[in-house]
């Protein structure tokens, strides 16, 4: 159990989770769990193979810490949101209540999702590999928000802290040229946030595409080359419905390889942190993690 006391909500539903789990007969075998001491990877790498599942309480930053360790020993996830935005949760359904949540151990099931892959490539190659996530990528304005976004806002403001950051850092910044290869087919042009997704949900209530999907093994992204970064505001209807057309104001993409490079190399944030930079492949791998969610509902 790795229930993250950094995360907006981690320390005020430990106790309540811990004994639902107990009432429930659910064993716990690492009771305690302090990020700066213990090493969650090797902690579930450490764990037999038999184990029922891992209960992450916290956003998308902590399962994608965790994602290395689950993908090698396919021990299934079971995730209470308890982060900032909680996109992997919205894009799986998972209640935001933290006992409907828990009660997936009993009435859900373990379903298979894709995961997303970065690959830095040519200067950035020694930067550790393969970097896994489950949900975006971006690079542009996503990546300066995430860079400067204060720790304590997060906690006070949640979703609007990124919000209240974006527009004054949107208004610093300039449009940068990048070309984007997807599947064979390449666009290039002067955007101000390109975002790569995995699932359906990111940002601040955002949709990448209403028909994307965690188990379509494919990638969706879309590239903001407004003329004025004001005139992004024009665009949140369509983000937050996820219904686009590429015009010239946004190009969109769908594919399962895209390779994006920049004339100058830029900051890379993968599920909120930022770990590499341009250029980078993304690819996605099917079926790669398993994820409790609630059982499908019958047409």
């Amino acid at each position: 159990m790795f229930v993250n006391p950094a995360s907006r909500q981690g320390v005020k539903h430990l106790d309540e989770i811990k004994a639902w789990l107990h009432k429930n007969e659910f064993e716990v075998l690492n009771p305690s769990y302090d990020p700066a001491i213990d090493d969650m990877l090797g902690v579930i790498e450490r764990e037999k193979s038999d184990i029922f599942a891992v209960l992450i309480g916290g956003g998308d930053g902590s399962v994608n810490h965790a994602l290395p360790a689950l993908m090698k020993k396919n021990f299934p996830l079971l995730l209470i949101p308890l982060g900032t935005a909680n996109n992997l949760a919205r894009t799986m359904e998972i209640p935001a209540d933290v006992l409907e949540a828990l009660r997936l151990l009993v009435d859900g099931h373990p379903r298979a999702i894709d995961v997303g892959v970065v690959t830095p490539l040519l200067e950035n190659a020694e930067r550790g590999g393969e970097i896994p996530f489950v949900n975006v990528v971006g690079l542009g304005m996503s990546a300066k928000v995430n860079r400067v976004v204060p720790a304590g806002q997060k906690r006070l403001l949640g979703p609007f802290a990124f919000v209240v950051t974006a527009v004054r850092v949107a208004a610093r910044m300039s449009p940068f040229r990048v070309e984007i290869e997807c599947d064979g087919k390449t666009h290039r042009g002067r955007s101000w946030q390109v975002t790569v997704c995995n699932g359906r949900n990111y940002g601040n209530g955002l949709v990448i595409d209403h028909t994307a999907a965690l188990d379509d093994q494919t990638l969706n992204g879309l590239s903001t080359e407004v003329g004025k970064w004001w005139h992004g505001f024009g665009l949140i209807p369509a983000l937050r419905a996820g219904r686009f057309k590429s015009t010239r104001q946004v190009q969109s993409f769908v594919g399962k390889v895209i390779r994006i490079s920049t004339l100058r190399a830029k900051h890379v944030d993968i599920d909120g942190d930022i770990k590499t930079r341009t250029p980078i492949e993304i690819s996605v791998r099917g079926a790669a993690l398993r994820i409790f969610c609630q059982p499908k509902k019958q047409p």
